[in-house]
């Protein structure tokens, strides 16, 4: 099956171009061509179409070989030019080679034509198959450079093989200074032994590794840098070398232990807390045992000495003090009852006179007598009588005031 083949042939003659169509057909091609005899017309014809080969004569009355090389260069294209001649020199076979030609041949022997053909087209992919790896190799240089952060590349040795701008400004170095070194040289000393078994080690072992490190700027100033390490591979997928991205941590490192010492000086100021608090339940205990004490000893007191004493005082006298008797003894009962604290706890809003009325009653004084006793009018005495009950939520109830006083 014949090979699709598009030549631009650069040629004044119509029969040596038939000839030439004939030669590439019988070496299996299928050319689709056009003939060109000046220059402006191969220029327009490089153009307007798409070639894979150009074939020109050495020697035309309007144009040369040299001057249509010339224009394929002038156009940016890579294709391969072959020339072909009546009669040639060896000089200027070389001189053509030399300016940019593929190859030569003499009109009356092409039967290399074919071969050389096609080794020329393999060659020409190769090379645009170059040119676009190098473009990407550039594009991706310019990228790598554009990137804020640091990107270095080594050799399987540790030695800089790329430094970017970002490498420049975190470490001061220029890609002059740092390409060739050992990567070592951004490291304190310090930190030599952890390179080698806390980066490269566990790189070469896992592929690609991240790491906290402690670096150094060619001012001699450490930092501390989020460093993430690969494998380079090259096109075979082979280990050709290692490529990392350092990027400066050394303020979220102070942020972080700022934080870490803040949260040390809380635990050891909640510590001492605890501990004050711990002394204050001991004393608030303490106090509460004391006045527990000393209830119990006014409790005893009362109910051992005095009352008694009372009693007594109350059968000698006059049997007309006998109420006010009475009375004295009640209220001896109510300091070690809990009735008034009771009141108090739960019925806040009551005044210290509420209070005092409410404990009359619940003793089982009249409003007269309590007006007596306290030396209020009875009406005075009605009134705080309903506010009593209405503090204590009874002004609907039908409970008697006392028994309710009573229950408490």
């Amino acid at each position: 099956m014949s090979i699709p083949l598009r030549v631009l042939i650069v040629e004044d003659s119509e029969d040596d171009v038939t000839l030439l169509v004939r030669e590439l057909q019988r070496a299996g091609y299928e050319p689709v061509f056009k003939r060109v005899e000046t220059a402006k017309v191969m220029s327009a014809e490089l153009k307007q179409q798409k070639w894979d080969i150009i074939i020109s004569d050495y020697v035309i009355p309007k144009f040369s070989g040299l001057e249509a090389l010339s224009i394929l260069k002038n156009s940016g294209l890579d294709l391969p030019f072959i020339i072909i001649s009546g009669k040639i020199g060896e000089e200027t076979a070389v001189k053509a080679m030399k300016t940019g030609a593929h190859d030569y041949f003499m009109k009356d022997n092409l039967t290399r034509l074919g071969p050389a053909i096609q080794r020329e087209l393999k060659e020409a992919v190769v090379r645009r198959e170059r040119k676009l790896a190098e473009e990407a190799l550039r594009n991706q240089a310019q990228i790598i450079d554009q990137i804020h952060d640091s990107v270095v590349s080594t050799d399987l040795d540790g030695h800089v093989t790329s430094w970017n701008k970002g490498a420049e400004r975190l470490f001061g170095y220029s890609a002059k200074e740092a390409l060739g070194k050992h990567i070592s040289f951004v490291y304190p000393e310090d930190q030599h032994e952890f390179l080698q078994l806390k980066v490269i080690k566990p790189l070469k072992k896992k592929g690609q590794h991240e790491v906290e490190v402690r670096m150094r700027r060619k001012s001699g100033e450490d930092f501390y840098a989020h460093l993430s390490v690969s494998l380079l591979r090259d096109r075979s997928g082979s280990v050709a070398g290692m490529i990392g991205y350092s990027m400066d941590i050394t303020e979220r490192k102070r942020a972080e232990e700022a934080l870490k010492d803040a949260t040390r000086q809380l635990e050891i100021e909640r510590e001492a807390l605890e501990r004050k608090n711990i002394t204050l339940r001991e004393i608030l205990n303490q106090i509460d045992a004391e006045k527990n004490n000393l209830k119990q000893h006014i409790t005893t007191n009362v109910e051992h000495a005095i009352i008694p004493t009372l009693l007594r005082l109350k059968e000698s006298s006059d049997p007309s003090l006998a109420r006010n008797f009475e009375m004295l003894e009640k209220d001896l009962q109510e300091i070690v009852s809990p009735f008034l604290q009771t009141l108090k706890n739960n019925y806040s809003k009551l005044s210290p006179r509420e209070l005092e009325v409410c404990r009359l009653i619940k003793n089982g004084m009249t409003s007269k007598e309590i007006a007596d006793a306290l030396h209020l009018s009875l009406m005075t005495v009605h009134k705080y009588r309903e506010l009593i009950r209405k503090k204590l939520n009874l002004v609907n109830n039908e409970i008697n005031l006392r028994t309710y006083l009573q229950s408490l």
